[in-house]
């Protein structure tokens, strides 16, 4: 079963590595010069945003262009890991990443991400992550040396 798993990790690693996304990390002590996310979004290659997105409305974003298979041309938008269909809450200076997934990268989310899919992590949940990862370090620390105390006994 572990076998399974780690060849199962490798490969989803391999392919994603493979496909040239990249995750693009802004720098947190970098002041923002963008007013909203869909300006943030301009800028990243092969995302076409229509003019538009303001005051709480989408703009229309390509990625792969029209697709042939829909009426839907917009990509399929993650925060955090959770699918939504409106990003215009977001603030650009809460952003901590983007990352453009598109052909096969965009598998992964089976019909839904066909138009290509948009993926931010914000500030908090990177800061909740390394939160979890430090108190679950500890705890792994703690049952080590419980561990070696009772070994002791």
């Amino acid at each position: 079963m572990k076998k399974t798993l780690l060849l199962a990790a490798a490969s989803l690693l391999l392919v994603c590595g493979v496909s040239g996304a990249q995750e693009k990390v802004r720098n947190p002590k970098e002041k923002t010069q963008y007013n909203n996310v869909f300006e943030l979004l301009r800028n990243e290659p092969g995302v076409i945003v229509s003019p538009g997105g303001n005051n709480g409305e989408m703009p229309k974003i390509l990625i792969r262009g029209i697709s042939t298979n829909s009426e839907q041309t917009q990509p399929l938008f993650v925060v955090d890991g959770i699918i939504t269909d409106n990003v215009t809450y977001l603030r650009p200076e809460d952003i901590y990443s983007v990352e453009v997934l598109k052909d096969g990268t965009a598998s992964i989310y089976g019909t839904q991400g066909q138009n290509g899919v948009i993926m931010f992590r914000t500030k908090s949940m990177v800061e909740a992550e390394q939160r979890a990862a430090e108190q679950a370090k500890a705890e792994r620390k703690a049952a080590r040396e419980a561990k070696r105390a009772s070994k002791r006994k």
